[in-house]
């Protein structure tokens, strides 16, 4: 094992073993937001300047999450990162997020669980905004400024300024 690869194990056990579980307070300047934002510049494909990733967020091992400046992800989320997972600047993510960049084939032939998956990454642009509880699915894009209702399911992209809701996601209005 190469000395960039054991330098990355050691920050996820780090990560996984001690920041993980870390409390989560509310204050950016805290001990346990500093050590998580410290181990994901190390762990992550790319992490921005002030970062904020809150208390039991799972993404794997990370190499294939990039997020940007002032970004920060809530507790208790899930990023399936099988394929990428871009996250703009300025994106506030609630907590139980779950991103999953993966789905899986149906063809009528054979069983589903045995036809494997199909990986898409996931885009989230610039100044989003995304509630308490939503699921994205794989191959999905949310264009710059969009806002996503708690507990949305989104299941298609999302034009650029729009506000959308509900179970599958639906536009209901735009930003002015």
């Amino acid at each position: 094992m190469n000395i960039v690869k054991l330098k990355r194990a050691f920050f996820l056990a780090l990560y996984y073993g001690l920041a993980f579980h870390w409390p989560g307070p509310d204050l950016n300047n805290t001990f346990g937001v500093k050590f998580r934002r410290f181990l994901c510049k190390r762990i992550l494909g790319s992490a921005g300047e002030d970062t904020d990733i809150r208390k039991n967020v799972y993404f794997g091992k990370g190499e294939k999450l990039y997020i940007g400046d002032r970004s920060g992800i809530g507790q208790g989320s899930i990023l399936g990162c099988t394929g990428k997972i871009f996250i703009g600047n300025d994106v506030m993510c609630g907590p139980q997020l779950m991103i999953f960049t993966t789905e899986h084939k149906m063809a009528l032939e054979k069983p589903m669980r045995t036809q494997g998956v199909t990986v898409k990454d996931v885009t989230i642009g610039n100044d989003v905004w995304i509630g308490a509880r939503v699921t994205i699915l794989a191959g999905v894009t949310i264009g710059d400024g969009a806002v996503i209702g708690a507990g949305a399911v989104v299941t298609k992209d999302v034009p650029p300024y729009a506000v959308v809701g509900g179970v599958p996601a639906r536009i209901i209005r735009f930003r002015k």
